[in-house]
């Protein structure tokens, strides 16, 4: 399968160890560009992504924001901690085409020591496919590097 150049598999980097796998190794591969404090997710429109109409599915589109807004808030914050989803509204722009390589975009509106404020879109080659808000809560829980450390 051929990706844009300069995405790479999504790599945690050492910090979900602990986990025999994550639920993105199932529904992917989901791919990342960027250094620390500037990564993005995006990820090729595939069969087993898609819903009968041959589209890919929400719960696919849904699933890659929450975790690449999550990347978002983290390079906002310069640091790595588990901030898992507390609300989030998505809506359905355009469908996201077999094939199609989807990335995502956005932005920290805020964050404060407790929680991350966060919006951004799913965009192909036509425009954005799914928009979406979020907050997430900022929590001390690190991740474990694989190193005996946390971030």
């Amino acid at each position: 399968m051929t990706i844009p150049e300069g995405w790479a598999p999504l790599d945690f980097g050492g910090r979900l160890e602990h986990l025999d796998t994550h639920f993105i190794d199932h529904v992917g591969p989901v791919y990342m560009r960027g250094n620390e404090g500037a990564r993005q997710l995006g990820f090729k429109v595939l069969p087993h992504m898609c819903n009968p109409a041959g589209i890919c599915h929400g719960g696919m589109l849904m699933s890659v924001m929450d975790v690449g807004l999550a990347f978002i808030l983290h390079n906002a914050m310069g640091e790595h901690v588990f901030t898992p989803s507390v609300s989030f509204n998505f809506d359905f722009v355009a469908p996201g085409q077999m094939g199609d390589f989807l990335i995502c975009e956005g932005e920290c509106t805020r964050y404060t020591k407790n929680t991350g404020f966060v919006t951004g879109r799913l965009t192909g080659k036509d425009g954005p496919v799914i928009t979406g808000s979020g907050i997430m809560k900022i929590t001390d829980i690190g991740f474990d590097r694989g190193d005996g450390k946390t971030t």
